[in-house]
């Protein structure tokens, strides 16, 4: 059978807290028992993924299974549409068999996490195309540019994010990020930040910044739940300044969907966005989970960018 009728699998080992390599025994022996066609690699490295996903591009692969949690998709995601920013009729596409600590975007694409059923949709493919952000911002005072399919965040997200890299093992990997954003909540201060969208330009000291396309990350919160994949808007959250022990009170907002209704948190759509910190320090940037840099950031939305399969 053709390389591009085949579906190319990347697997991250330390995936799903290190579990991938358990989810990725299951699929296998599912994909081999309904005798779908398939090849597949481990990747060796963070940030291995982009570059597994080009290199499989260029051999005539078309169909990407990512085996992991939210960053390895990501990471493949950035494979694909680079290689595909100049095509448009979208031959390359996406899925995820999801491990992770959160899994949160195959939420909005409703994909099984269960092998069998995972494996059954390969059969019979349906298919969704959703928006994506490019990101361009500095990683050690270099400029980069990253697309985001899920949410990113600034100051505190990326605070967490960036402190609690390495420690996402095993079974406690969701409970100890949850234990990470209250332990670093004492540490953290706001950062005063200017923002540009489409529509105004001002300054604030902001807790956080979220900025998404699909409504659920770090484990079922909804910093974002305004978000939808197909709309050609960004969703953005800025929550700004909040004494530490509202933080803390207002937690059921993050999961519940209702952050937008505290008076200190906006909600709104915007195609593009810039953050500048108005400090010496730069605000720190996430992207579907994994931290990459800081600012000063800009995001603008690609429209029906992202082919999605497996739902």
């Amino acid at each position: 059978m053709e390389k591009e009728q085949s579906f190319y699998c990347i697997v991250n080992p330390e995936g799903g807290g290190g579990r991938a390599l358990k989810a990725w025994r299951l699929l296998k022996a599912e994909l081999e028992k309904q005798n779908v066609p398939f090849d597949y690699i481990l990747t060796k490295a963070k940030g291995d993924g982009i570059e597994v996903a080009l290199n499989a591009i260029d051999a005539g692969y078309e169909h990407f299974i990512a085996v992991g949690g939210d960053g390895t998709a990501n990471e493949v995601a950035n494979g694909i549409l680079q290689k595909q920013s100049a095509d448009s009729n979208l031959s390359l596409s996406l899925s995820l068999f999801s491990c992770g600590t959160g899994n949160d975007w195959v939420k909005a694409h409703n994909i099984p996490r269960d092998a069998a059923s995972f494996v059954n949709n390969l059969n019979n493919l349906k298919y969704s195309i959703q928006d994506v952000g490019k990101v361009d911002f500095l990683e050690n005072n270099n400029a980069r540019s990253r697309y985001l399919i899920n949410v990113a965040g600034l100051a505190y997200d990326a605070y967490v994010a960036s402190k609690s890299e390495g420690q996402k093992k095993g079974f406690w990997a969701g409970k100890l990020y949850l234990f990470q954003i209250f332990k670093l909540l004492f540490s953290y201060k706001p950062e005063r930040a200017s923002i540009v969208t489409d529509e105004e330009e001002w300054e604030d000291t902001v807790y956080t910044i979220n900025i998404g396309k699909c409504k659920y990350s770090g484990g079922n919160m909804q910093l974002v739940p305004h978000a939808k994949p197909d709309d050609g808007m960004l969703a953005v959250t800025i929550a700004s300044s909040l004494p530490k022990w509202e933080v803390i009170l207002q937690t059921p907002r993050f999961y519940n969907g209702n952050i937008g209704k505290h008076p200190k948190i906006r909600t709104f759509h915007s195609k593009t966005i810039q953050i500048a910190s108005l400090a010496d320090k730069a605000i720190l940037l996430e992207i579907d989970g994994e931290f990459v840099g800081n600012t000063p950031v800009k995001i603008e939305v690609m429209e029906k960018a992202l082919k999605v399969f497996g739902f």
